[in-house]
């Protein structure tokens, strides 16, 4: 009579163990998929013929002309930032792209302290377009002398395209820590950037 009491319930016991690591699953298997459906949500950004897609969870900054977009990332040390801006080139320049990296070289070298290229190069990132990749750093302070926060090395990744009578210019900057997360935001920014 013992034995047979001891086997159902090791037998109970069994089913209940396999029903807690069905359950399990189950949760982690959904827990994943909301995650994944939260984080590629986007947002899309629609003017002068152009339809571009950013992360949902960014915010939409204010900027000025030549920028057409940019977004931000509050996190911490530093903000992570996405930008499309357009640069107007005039028909009779030799490399547009060139000449576009240059002066936005120039511009930042004396707006952000410790500016420096470290890689350019032609890309292939979008398919079917002619592409200069550059990538650089610079270290970002806080504007706030009453702030106490150490300055932040920040890594930056830009394409240049030329379109039309003008270069499209695609830019993202991230703390160092969170440079490697942000360049997927990056490549799918990319793939809905106007052709």
């Amino acid at each position: 009579m013992n034995s047979g009491m001891t086997a159902n319930a090791q037998r109970r016991d069994r089913w209940s163990s396999a029903a807690v690591f069905a359950l399990t699953v189950v949760a982690l298997l959904l827990g994943w998929a909301v995650k994944a459906a939260a984080e590629g949500r986007t947002s899309v950004y629609e003017a002068d013929g152009m339809r571009i897609a950013y992360p949902a969870g960014w915010v939409r900054a204010s900027s000025d002309t030549p920028v057409l977009l940019q977004v931000e990332k509050p996190v911490s040390p530093a903000r992570t930032t996405l930008s499309l801006q357009r640069r107007p080139v005039t028909a009779e320049t030799a490399n547009p792209l060139s000449a576009v990296h240059q002066a936005l070289t120039l511009e930042r070298g004396r707006g952000w302290t410790a500016y420096r290229v470290l890689n350019v190069g032609p890309s292939a990132a979008v398919p079917g377009r002619e592409a200069l990749e550059v990538t650089f750093a610079f270290v970002e302070t806080k504007a706030n002398p009453f702030l106490s926060a150490a300055p932040v090395v920040m890594l930056g990744q830009e394409y240049l395209f030329a379109v039309d009578q003008a270069v499209q210019v695609v830019t993202l900057t991230a703390a160092e820590d969170n440079f490697g997360g942000a360049v997927k935001d990056l490549k799918s920014f990319l793939r809905s950037s106007p052709k």
